[in-house]
């Protein structure tokens, strides 16, 4: 019997997982193109009614008659996309009737043809005619839609990866799913937009899980976390590329190509990557993990002990569990009432923790200024974020560094509220700082996740626990709904409040740092607690 770890060091780190690493690096880049594009394709733009009597051949959005001839929104402080007021008859004032006087200020029209816009770009509200503020649930219905997706997608992702390989799931997915958001650019009516964003959603919802999976066991097990953050910077990579093809092209259709058709090559990874070697050994296919382990060796340079070809591998990580279904595993969940109130209180800490991220990468393009440059910004704190992580859990705690990293979202996206419209370099700062943290929290809680729950059911909770917390990913575009109804101060505030509730539960939970992972669930249970177990604290690193 041969170890699969201790063959991974022998063969050693090398030309093979660096090459591997940019491949993989690239598919998880464009893993985050499908969940961010609706941001600019289903974007809700300024605009206002054309004032025939007013609007010259090149109209401005917002000149200084235009109080006098359209009603302005109290909360937003913007003027009505689709509402003026009636023009008087009568003689001119001064030659015009674009001034005081000129307009019947307690009497309003409907007008739903024709716009100024303060910057136009062709989007599916602009085509689909989803124009004026009573359509602006279906524009941020696009988002909830692509969320839902994914949370049907991931379980689903997972079911045909074990049973038709890690490697065949992620082509699949990334190439289908190019294919499917190339043939929506070619939508003719808002419901066929909606069906293919739907499925496509389920289908790319795969591509990051199943590449991560790949992706570690490249690497030594000490070097794993390491390689973690370093393949999580190309993730905002390819939201970033999204938003500067978006600025250029300004269509909705093109950039849905644009950002798509490099999809398709990712069928040539059939051919460039191998297929999981736990996944292959749990099939029963030894000689291709041979197979798979000696070109590593060769590509490495490095020697490979002489294994006969029917030599059978297995890691030390599999686990035989033979009894560990599904069924039984959400009885014992039920029976055990310290588990079962701790994945409650983790699933809410998931849903906070998406609905803030989600909700604060939607919400920038909100935000005064060019709203592509502060979208990708707010995708670029992402990187450090990732590079932070490792620090800030090894010097705190791991619930004391989630706690605070929450706080510390809540806290700046509260005070973003308080700062005055006029200082945008204070406001937008405040903002990337709020999204720094709460990326940090969402590095953090799946650690924190992984450690708590036992080896028999870890990874079904840690399944459970990340499709709970899309609730919070299907709410966020939503939320942008606030500001129609309750103003501009609305949604920051639900993100603030909606952070600071999860950091008080997160303090409720068992602290796991330099804690041996639970194998049974009477050890779970007893984490946190002055009670010593058996195993647990034995080997600590």
């Amino acid at each position: 019997m041969v170890d699969i770890d201790n063959c991974v060091v022998s063969v050693g780190m090398g030309r093979y997982q660096f090459v591997g690493c940019t491949l993989f690096g690239l598919m998880i880049m464009y893993s985050n193109v499908s969940p961010v594009t609706y941001v600019f394709t289903a974007s809700d733009l300024k605009y206002r009614c054309e004032i025939p009597e007013c609007d010259l051949s090149n109209p401005e959005y917002e000149p200084k008659w235009l109080r006098f001839t359209i009603p302005y929104r109290n909360e937003t402080k913007q003027p009505r996309k689709c509402l003026r007021y009636a023009a008087l008859s009568g003689p001119l004032i001064n030659g015009t009737r674009c001034s005081s006087g000129g307009f019947n200020e307690s009497l309003t029209e409907w007008c739903r043809d024709r716009w100024v816009f303060e910057d136009f770009e062709n989007t599916i509200g602009t085509e689909f005619g989803l124009m004026c503020e009573d359509n602006k649930w279906k524009l941020s219905m696009v988002g909830t839609i692509n969320n839902f997706g994914q949370f049907i997608g991931i379980p689903v992702s997972g079911i045909v990866a074990d049973r038709y390989g890690r490697k065949f799931t992620m082509v699949f997915c990334a190439a289908t799913s190019a294919a499917l958001c190339i043939i929506q650019s070619f939508s003719n009516s808002y419901s066929m937009f909606m069906v293919l964003e739907f499925v496509s959603s389920i289908v790319s919802s795969g591509i990051y899980t199943v590449t991560f999976i790949l992706a570690m066991e490249l690497f030594l097990p000490h070097q794993r976390v390491l390689y973690y953050s370093i393949l999580e910077c190309f993730l905002p990579v390819g939201s970033i590329l999204v938003a500067y093809i978006a600025s250029l092209v300004q269509d909705w259709r093109i950039l849905l190509r644009l950002v798509n058709i490099p999809g398709l090559l990712f069928l040539s990874y059939f051919w460039l990557t191998e297929e999981s070697m736990r996944w292959l050994e749990s099939q029963g296919k030894h000689d291709k993990v041979i197979n798979a382990l000696k070109k590593i060796a060769a590509v490495n340079k490095k020697p490979f002990p002489d294994l006969p070809t029917n030599t059978q591998v297995q890691s030390l990580e599999s686990l035989d569990d033979k009894d560990a279904n599904f069924s039984s595993i959400i009885k014992d969940i039920i029976r055990s009432s310290t588990i079962f109130w701790r994945m409650i209180r983790c699933s809410y800490v998931w849903i906070a923790v998406t609905l803030v991220y989600y909700g604060l990468t939607i919400s920038s393009t909100d935000i005064a200024g060019d709203k592509y440059l502060n979208f990708s910004l707010v995708l670029l704190v992402e990187i450090p974020a990732c590079l932070l992580n490792w620090l800030i859990m090894e010097g705190m705690s791991r619930k004391m560094s989630l706690c605070c990293m929450f706080v510390f979202s809540g806290v700046t996206c509260v005070t973003y509220n308080l700062m005055p419209t006029e200082y945008y370099l204070i406001k937008l700062s405040l903002y990337l700082v709020s999204k720094l943290a709460i990326s940090i929290a969402f590095c953090i809680i799946y650690m924190l996740t992984a450690e708590i729950f036992p080896t028999r059911m870890r990874a079904t909770m840690m399944s459970m626990c990340s499709m709970l917390g899309r609730i919070g990913s299907m709410l966020s575009p939503q939320a942008t709904l606030l500001t129609e109804y309750f103003g501009v101060y609305a949604t920051m505030l639900v993100f603030g409040m909606t952070a600071l509730a999860a950091a008080a539960i997160t303090m409720t939970l068992p602290e796991s740092k330099n804690i041996k992972l639970p194998d049974t669930i009477d050890e779970a249970k007893e984490i946190g607690t002055d009670v010593k177990p058996k195993n647990i604290g034995k080997n600590s690193p």
